[in-house]
This record gives C-alpha cells, structure tokens and sequence, in this order.
C-alpha cells in the first residue's frame, strides 16, 4: 500500500475563464490539464467541473486555489463578474464529498504569492507583494515571511481599494477601485471609450506601440494608479519588493513603465518592481506547496 505521503498532491487553479488541474509531486506539475470555467452561478456546477478533471489514481491531498474570498473553506465572489457563485458557496465541503478527500482552498492571487516567495521572485525578501494585472487585478502578500490571508479571506485585495473616488461602480460595490482602472477589463472599456471603437486590452497595447497617443495615455494612466497603490502598501506593509504577473502585468514595457513612474515617487515610497517568475501556473504550484506544508493563514 502507498502512503498518502507518497501520493502526489491533485492541484487545482480556478479562474474566470478557466480551470487548470496537475498532480503535483514536490514542486513538478504532472499531467496538467485544463477546461473552461462554468458559468452558470452555481457552484454545485464547479465541483463537477473539478471532479471531472480529478485522477483516477489515489492522491494525497486536494489542495484548490480560486478567485474570490476564502473564509473556513467558503466560496465568495468578491467581484461577481470574474467568477459568478451563491455566496458563501462551501466550497471545500463540497468537494471532500465529491473527491473522498478534504480540500485546502486558498485565494489564487495568495497561492500565487507563496510560489514566488518560495521559489521565484520573492526569494530573499521578508515583506513581499505579487501583484496579477490581468481580468482583474489580484494580490498575495508576505508579511514577516508568513503568506497573509486574513480572518475572512480578503488580505491583499489590493484590486478593491479605491484609486478614483468619482470612478465607475466596481463589481465589489465600491467606486474607483483600482480594478476599474488598470485591469485588463478595465483597460479595454476606457481604451473603447477613447477610442470610438471595440479594443481589446492586447490591441490598445498593440496601438499604442504603433505611436497612437490615446491608447499610451490610458495606459499610463493605469500605471499610475497600480504605481500609487503599490506606494500605499508600502506605506501600510513597509513591502520590500513587487513582482508582477498576468496577461496585462507581462505586456512588453508594462513592468518598465511601473518602474520608470515609481521613479518619480518621493525616494521612501521607492521599491523594486520586477517580473514575476513563477511562471503561469505559480497558483497550482504555491498551493500544492502549502497544502505540503501544513498551512495555516495568518
């Protein structure tokens, strides 16, 4: 008989659009795979989804990270638009009984956090922040090396904190977010707007590195706002590093952009802005890590 030790860790990264799915053995994703995400509201309809993609193989552990709030193993949409579900869905429960195995489920951006603290760009760092620019923006912070997720889940939501007081209603509720600002969502609907025409966040970079002033200027706007919220967790964290990722985070010239604006911040709200390096699948791996780790949130 093998003991659960020795099984492999069945890892599982749930997004907006996708779920991605490995065993993980150590820090090596086996098998990887990966469908779209169901969107019907229900999550009855996501543990499906996930028990769909579940090894037949025995494994050790079931350890999930997810957009949204985690609280005790419950599901919440903090902006239903990136991933619709009931509120407080219990997500974890679901899934032990649909995979015989009791889950750790932690917020994607927050496993994300613990992979680059571990094993990418966070190595050497005590205070650490990985910021995701993406459909959203999500944050996982390090405090005093310990992962931060909070008593009810929402440590480092750096993407709902307000960036634009008089700025549009947020999927969370609240005006301005920097979430409507500087996502990728958020980019194409102002970069649509100024445009006079559909755009996507990939062709508003597209444009404005074809020399297309307004495209540059929405732009630079969102990087002055992620460069202002990165000063305000400096300011509350005393955070020694940033790494960023994601589909508009990994633009050409986006992270050179973050650092030439922080640049102009007064020198002790000045920190290094870098690339994260965990790769795309830094959730899967961070939360198979701490699954292995025993993790307990601070």
């Amino acid at each position: 008989m093998t003991a659960a030790s020795d099984r492999p860790v069945f890892a599982v990264d749930i997004g907006g659009t996708k779920i991605a799915a490995a065993e993980a053995r150590g820090r090596q994703l086996i098998d990887r795979r990966q469908i779209a995400t169901p969107r019907t509201g229900k999550g009855d309809d996501l543990v499906a989804a996930i028990a769909g993609l579940a090894p037949r193989a025995q494994v050790g552990a079931v350890a999930v990270a997810t957009t949204g709030i985690v609280r005790d193993g419950a599901l919440t949409a903090l902006n239903p638009q990136t991933l619709p579900i009931e509120n407080g869905y219990p997500l974890a429960l679901a899934l032990e009984r649909a995979l015989g195995v009791p889950p750790l489920v932690v917020n994607d951006a927050q496993a994300a956090a613990w992979a680059e603290f571990t094993i990418g760009a966070g190595r050497g760092y005590r205070n650490f922040a990985f910021i995701t620019v993406s459909t959203g923006i999500g944050c996982g912070l390090v405090i005093d090396g310990r992962l931060q997720t909070g008593a009810t889940g929402l440590a480092g939501h750096v993407g709902h904190t307000m960036s634009e007081p008089d700025g549009v209603v947020c999927g969370c509720g609240r005006r301005g977010c920097l979430e409507t600002i500087a996502s990728g969502t958020a980019l194409a609907r102002r970069g649509s707007e100024r445009l006079g025409r559909p755009v996507a966040a990939p062709a508003l970079f597209e444009a404005a590195a074809q020399g297309d002033r307004t495209a540059g200027q929405v732009i630079a706007t969102a990087v002055e706002a992620l460069v202002n919220a990165f000063a305000d967790l400096t300011a509350a964290g005393d955070v020694d590093c940033f790494a960023v990722g994601g589909g508009v985070g990994l633009a050409d010239g986006f992270v050179d952009a973050l650092r030439a604006r922080s640049l102009q911040l007064p020198h002790i709200f000045q920190r290094p802005i870098v690339v994260a390096q965990a790769g795309a699948d830094a959730g899967l791996l961070g939360v198979a890590m701490l699954c292995g780790g025993n993790f307990h949130h601070q």
